[in-house]
């Protein structure tokens, strides 16, 4: 069982392709982010990083995918846990009225417990897409993954975290020569679809390495990218004071406190 005993915290249960679930932890409230996974499998990766489903307090949608979404219902009925999302999501996902849903206005920030949720509008092909960031303790954690591209809003909102979990999904090259339909090329490698390595390092270019103590590489295509390439890319242009981790589709990551 992991550690997790501290006043504020973030881990991944997995990150990919094939199912997505993030955990954003205080010592009053657990927060899981998304859910792609069957309830069993659920339980399990929480188990894994020392909680019980019992421990998580909301339901927080980033939007309608089944790789982030679809295991939701079914974990927040079985555990009463309350939804939240936004409009545009929820009618994509029309989920089950006996739920308890909590509608928020993607551009209002709000609180869930002790810790501030700033919802951010995203390009994303899906109906309102948003990402997140976190504040506890005037500690920013941003959550940013499944977007096309790094829009100002994006690129104003997300500089300054303490800890950043940026998607790198995909190497260009190996989308472009892979076995992938030229539709589904089109769709990942677009706009609205996922950003591959050198958008993500171009971005970090913006970030103010102050205040970002921890990075974490998130939502690696198992088909069109390698943790190699993204180490490679990186090397030398994060500060050595700032810890860089790859979250995977097995495991995500371990737990990383945040102070």
């Amino acid at each position: 069982m992991s550690n997790n005993n501290f006043v504020y915290g973030v881990t991944s249960l997995g990150s990919g392709s094939r199912g997505n679930a993030t955990i954003i932890k205080s010592d009053k409230t657990a927060i899981l982010v998304d859910n792609g996974f069957s309830c069993k499998e659920l339980e399990a990766r929480l188990e894994a990083k020392g909680l019980s489903p019992s421990e998580i307090s909301f339901v927080l949608i980033t939007h309608e995918h089944s790789d982030h979404a679809s295991g939701v219902a079914r974990f927040c009925r079985k555990y009463q846990v309350p939804v939240w999302l936004n409009m545009g999501t929820s009618l994509a996902l029309n989920l089950d009225p006996s739920l308890e849903v909590h509608i928020f206005d993607s551009h209002t920030d709000f609180y869930l417990n002790d810790i501030q949720v700033i919802p951010v509008a995203v390009p994303h092909d899906s109906r309102e897409p948003c990402q997140f960031i976190f504040i506890k303790n005037d500690k920013k954690t941003g959550l940013l993954t499944d977007l096309g591209h790094i829009t100002p809003y994006v690129k104003e909102m997300f500089t300054d975290c303490c800890c950043l979990l940026l998607e790198f999904n995909h190497d260009r090259e190996m989308l472009y020569s892979g076995k992938y339909p030229p539709q589904l090329k089109q769709r990942v490698g677009g706009n609205y679809g996922h950003l591959n390595n050198m958008q993500a390092c171009e971005f970090l270019q913006y970030v103010n390495f102050k205040n970002l103590k921890h990075l974490v590489a998130m939502h690696l295509s198992l088909e069109n990218n390698c943790s190699d390439i993204v180490k490679a890319m990186l090397l030398g242009q994060l500060p050595n004071d700032v810890e860089f981790h790859i979250a995977d589709q097995q495991s995500g990551f371990g737990w990383i406190e945040i102070k």
